[in-house]
């Protein structure tokens, strides 16, 4: 199994009302696109931006992508070591 497949099982388990969504991810910048098929889908995204963002699993961030509105990134945000 690769990377990319962990991750997205991992994605798919955490967020299952995202529905149907095609994901890209690009090994060189730790970067995955999330292509949205309508705006219902990209709002539900959206709405879980900062636990995307809280996520530690090795992306560095979330590009939501709709052909009818701007892409979105959502950057990795670190934890903070005490």
């Amino acid at each position: 199994m690769t990377f990319m497949h962990v991750v997205l099982e991992f994605i798919l388990q955490k967020f299952p009302w995202w529905g149907v969504c095609h994901f890209q991810f690009d090994p060189q910048t730790r970067t995955i696109y999330i292509h949205c098929q309508n705006p219902d889908k990209r709002a539900l995204i959206l709405k879980d931006a900062q636990m995307l963002a809280n996520l530690d699993i090795g992306i560095k961030r979330f590009i939501v992508v709709h052909p009818s509105y701007s892409d979105i990134t959502i950057p990795h945000i670190p934890r903070k070591m005490m």
